[in-house]
């Protein structure tokens, strides 16, 4: 792909086990689409996610940027709703 923008985002969150969820919770996302005018990178460093765009066009470069953004939130407040029993990075989810 013939890259004219490129974009770097970098997330700093509160602890190594929120990073590492919300890295897991997206990569499944980043993994499975594919665009036609752009390209995503997740990586995880320490308690920072960093988002990297690759793309023809600006408009294409900020849409997979927001969409990003909004997983990610999406992710945080779903932490805040679903019980901390059920939300954590060892799947340790309760037998029925």
């Amino acid at each position: 792909m013939d890259s004219r923008v490129c974009i770097e985002t970098i997330i700093r969150l509160d602890s190594l086990e929120e990073a590492n969820f919300i890295y897991e919770s997206l990569i499944p996302e980043v993994n499975d689409h594919h665009f036609e005018r752009s390209q995503i990178k997740l990586k995880l460093e320490g308690t920072s996610l960093i988002i990297t765009v690759n793309s023809q066009d600006i408009t294409a470069a900020k849409a997979n940027i927001s969409s990003m953004l909004r997983w990610i939130t999406l992710v945080c407040e779903l932490t805040q709703i679903i019980p901390k029993k059920i939300v954590n990075t060892q799947k340790n989810y309760p037998q029925y």
